[in-house]
């Protein structure tokens, strides 16, 4: 799972924070292979910089960009939040980047991340992908392989890295997109091969196969009902460990700090309120006497001080995340920690993650193909099946018949949209008590017919 000699899965050092309140991963990604970051290097080695990052961008050229960072952003649904950090210099050397995310914070909620990656379909990517790298192997003008006996030392191997990361990512991208963690925890190619790329594909086919795995044996509650039960997901999972004969304790690297400027929540310790952080960074602070004499006691400057009642500290802690295996393994201890459950949508057949008390039947996701979730798909088809109940004979379609009789009046203006609405709370008042055996159909029928007087006809004699 470290890798093999031609690709190494841990390349991005990226950070990750878990938010209790709010059930959520906030991964902060890395831009260390970045030209942001790599400028400095070049300039201290006396190393040229590649021709084409000292072109200007033409305006369509970053149009372009900018249209396809968004649609990358969006890809992976509303619940995934993804914001920007500012540039490491005021005026960035590359206003584009490598890879859409670099340099932002991704918020992910507990379970999305990794229901996410199980579920994307790398085969069809790589399929797609394969053209284009092997038209990139086969590139004589193309960044050479990674041979450490050729760098003058370790920063020299880091521009080289970042020289052949920069073109065998776009080559790739189709792949890397199809997941969110895959996108922000890429590989590092060592070499141009087709062993490299196959290497990768199995690495992610097992750790898919892996956590659907555990998902089902720690998370389902309708698995194996009989036996696992009465076990919470951890005890679960150390079971699970013994029948596969795995450790189960995992080393998760955290750093904990009372010196962030970055919330991690709303209440102190972790955080504030905007509106709150605001009023004591506008706050005008005058030291007392008392404040002064302590400043001199301790040995530090009275503005030093003075910024401690400016800029609130928050406790925070994260994570040291390096391949895609640590941030699945990270993002499942946390669901362990939680207790939190799954259960498999019984229109896909995906898991999805319960919420509350609430144990649905369907998933909120999109289904391929579809523009309307799992569970708008089930309660239309819900909805079309009731209408066929008795014959077509029942409340639905009665109450469909003369809602469209009434709302083509509102159309033609022969009746009022307010009058038209009074009569819809009605009558679905009353569909819902003849749903509900309050009302007979007869006594419903009776009453559509007469809850709206017949248009007048007029006289064209």
């Amino acid at each position: 799972m470290r890798g093999c000699a031609d690709l190494t899965p841990e390349f991005f050092y990226n950070q990750a924070s878990y938010l209790a309140s709010e059930k959520s991963l906030r991964i902060l990604v890395s831009r260390t292979y970045e030209l942001e970051a790599i400028y400095e290097l070049y300039d201290e080695l006396e190393l040229s910089i590649p021709e084409k990052f000292q072109r200007e961008l033409a305006d369509g050229e970053k149009e372009v960009w900018y249209k396809r960072m968004k649609e990358a952003y969006e890809k992976y649904g509303g619940t995934i939040q993804v914001r920007k950090t500012d540039p490491l210099y005021p005026d960035d050397i590359s206003e584009l980047r490598i890879n859409y995310f670099s340099g932002t914070y991704v918020t992910v909620p507990l379970g999305e991340g990794l229901i996410n990656f199980c579920y994307a379909d790398f085969d069809a990517a790589f399929e797609k992908c394969n053209p284009g790298y092997l038209r990139f192997i086969d590139d004589p003008t193309s960044a050479p392989n990674l041979d450490r006996k050729n760098f003058s030392g370790r920063r020299e191997a880091v521009v080289r890295a970042f020289e052949l990361y920069e073109q065998a990512f776009p080559t790739l991208s189709e792949a890397f997109y199809t997941s969110l963690y895959t996108a922000i925890f890429p590989p590092l190619f060592m070499k141009k091969t087709e062993r490299a790329v196959e290497f990768y594909r199995q690495y992610l086919r097992i750790l898919q196969a892996e956590f659907l795995e555990l998902i089902e044996f720690c998370f389902d509650k309708d698995f194996r009902p009989g036996v696992l039960k009465k076990l919470y997901p951890s005890e679960r999972y150390s079971l699970w460990c013994r029948i596969n004969e795995r450790s189960s304790s995992y080393k998760r690297y955290e750093t904990f700090q009372a010196a962030s400027f970055a919330p991690h929540g709303t209440k102190m310790p972790y955080g504030l309120s905007w509106e709150e952080l605001d009023e004591i960074v506008q706050q005008e602070i005058v030291l007392t006497e008392e404040q002064k004499a302590f400043a001199k006691e301790y040995g530090i400057e009275e503005y030093e001080l003075e910024a401690a009642y400016h800029y609130p500290c928050f406790i925070a802690s994260s994570y040291e995340v390096s391949s895609v295996r640590d941030i699945l393994y990270l993002e499942f201890s946390k669901l362990l920690e939680e207790g939190l459950q799954f259960q498999k949508c019984r229109r896909c057949g995906k898991y999805f993650l319960t919420k509350g008390d609430y144990h649905g039947q369907y998933c909120d996701r999109i289904a391929p193909g579809e523009s309307r979730t799992c569970q708008q798909l089930a309660a239309q088809e819900a909805y079309q099946s009731k209408l066929k109940d008795n014959g077509g004979r029942n409340a639905l379609n009665m109450y469909q018949k003369y809602y469209k009789r009434y709302f083509a009046r509102v159309k033609t203006g022969s009746l009022k949209k307010e009058k038209f609405k009074q009569w819809q709370y009605e009558a679905v008042q009353k569909r819902d008590a003849c749903l509900g055996e309050k009302l007979t159909l007869e006594e419903f029928t009776k009453w559509l017919e007469g809850s709206m007087p017949n248009r007048i006809k007029r006289n064209l004699s």
